[in-house]
């Protein structure tokens, strides 16, 4: 049981494939994680209207809350290697709530029934009193759940609320009505968020990794690879759906819209597609300074060894007066075109960026 009252049944770690975990391993700046740890348990038995705020100690590892004695909990659960992320002060959570009869209220001042108004609070995981959108931010993020079950995910989880008494009571456990949901959120939605979650940390890590590129001039061939490895990433993690589970396809894509993470996508792409035409850009004038290069020194200079050749006397004095002639029309045309100046100018200046 952790400090938080939270009873612990098992743990279970999902962690990135081969070839996206392998793309965050050849990053310049460090993922914040690679993978995600799913505690299933039990909350608190606390009386109705405190459930919400057990919740919240329950999902807190912020390490300056209460002391850290829930992070410093849970980071002794899992498995040795593993440990959480720096940057996750507080957990994303999945949870089921039913009533030995019906829901109490808990705001008699809220316009919401019982059950909306325990979908917000856990959600939220406050107690305090529900605001005004609330109804419109519940329509927003529900689920198409079965009958006698609502539920509601965003960017903080998923809640789901028994609406009445389990409809089979006189059955065995195995095969009371609500046992099906909870056996569904310890497995298919368990999964869904957890799917969710691996999607945000790739997007994170790749918006770091942008970021870094372009604080200097960007390389091609890294600039291809990102564009590799989140093409991968849409076509796999991405894309991926559950089927015909409808459910687990809607928690995803409410979580996903709750984090922004579809704009997070599309700012990737456009991002990438930016530095990608700075390569292609940089690339076309460091070819026009080598080829402006040659025309100054390599005509100039291939012009007067033809002409020494054709001398009757091709001694090292006339070459050297040659040579000479050439280095000074080289720097005439410098100076007759600032065009050309520019171009060795960016070039060399290129150069000592890249180093």
């Amino acid at each position: 049981m952790s400090p938080a009252g939270f009873r612990l049944n098992a743990i279970e770690l999902v962690r990135l494939g081969g070839s996206m975990n392998a793309a965050l391993m050849d990053m310049a700046t460090p993922a914040a994680a690679n993978g995600v740890a799913l505690l299933h348990g039990t909350l608190p038995a606390v009386r109705p209207a405190d459930l919400p705020k057990a919740l919240q100690f329950c999902v807190d590892i912020d390490r300056q809350h209460r002391h850290g004695a829930q992070r410093q909990w849970v980071s002794g659960q899992l498995p040795n290697g593993c440990r959480i992320a720096e940057t996750q002060r507080k957990m994303n959570h999945g949870v089921f709530v039913t009533a030995r009869r019906e829901l109490p209220r808990l705001d008699e001042n809220s316009g919401l029934d019982a059950a909306g108004q325990w979908l917000w609070k856990l959600l939220n995981t406050t107690e305090y009193a529900l605001p005004i959108e609330a109804g419109e931010e519940l329509e927003e993020s529900r689920l198409r759940l079965p009958a006698h079950v609502r539920g509601v995910a965003g960017a903080r989880g998923l809640c789901m609320v028994g609406t009445a008494a389990d409809p089979n009571p006189e059955q065995a456990s195995d095969y009371q009505y609500y046992d099906g949901s909870s056996y569904h959120l310890a497995t298919l939605y368990a999964d869904a968020l957890a799917l969710a979650g691996l999607q945000q940390i790739v997007l994170d890590a790749f918006g770091r990794e942008v970021a870094r590129m372009g604080e200097s001039e960007p390389l091609r061939r890294k600039v291809g690879q990102m564009e590799r490895d989140l093409l991968i990433f849409r076509r796999s993690y991405w894309a991926a759906d559950f089927g015909r589970q409808a459910a687990c396809t809607a928690i995803v894509r409410n979580v996903r819209r709750g984090c922004g993470l579809p704009e997070a996508l599309q700012s990737l792409v456009t991002d990438l597609g930016e530095l990608a035409r700075q390569v292609q850009a940089a690339e076309t004038e460091t070819t026009n300074a080598i080829l402006g290069l040659l025309a100054a020194i390599g005509l100039p200079l291939a012009t007067g060894l033809a002409i020494w050749q054709g001398l009757s006397q091709a001694d090292a004095a006339s070459l050297y007066r040659t040579l000479g002639i050439t280095c000074l029309t080289t720097v005439l045309l410098m100076i007759a075109f600032p065009g050309l100046r520019r171009l060795f100018t960016s070039l060399f200046h290129r150069r000592r960026r890249r180093r």
